[in-house]
């Protein structure tokens, strides 16, 4: 039986210089991060370790570095950066779906924010 559980951190806020014009960059903005991970945690429900399942405290940390250490031009490669490295350091993880929201975004129109969302799987 293929077993799918889900970890999720939901609404993790960063203040951060990402943009594609320049007065983004240089005031920097609020950016909001979602992030579901598909794994297996039969055994850690089991044992109730740690060790044995993702700590998502870890996964935060990770997270907040790749949001707040470096500027971007753009979201998607955020995303993308946040799969990529959750993927390559916690190898129970099978499948990563982070969204990163950006409020304010510059458009001339009225809109919440701008959202994009990576789907990753080993």
């Amino acid at each position: 039986m293929e077993k799918r559980h889900y970890i999720r951190l939901q609404n993790a806020v960063f203040y951060a210089y990402h943009g594609n014009h320049h007065e983004e960059r240089r005031l920097g903005g609020k950016f909001y991060v979602d992030v579901e991970m598909e794994t297996d945690f039969t055994e850690a429900a089991a044992s109730d370790a740690l060790a044995k399942t993702v700590n998502y405290a870890d996964v935060y940390d990770l997270i907040q570095d790749i949001v707040t250490s470096d500027k971007f031009n753009l979201i998607e490669t955020i995303a993308k950066k946040i799969a990529d490295t959750i993927l390559a350091s916690f190898p129970i993880v099978t499948g990563v779906s982070p969204g990163m929201r950006k409020p304010g975004a510059p458009i001339k129109g009225v809109v919440d924010f701008v959202e994009v969302q990576v789907d990753e799987h080993r």
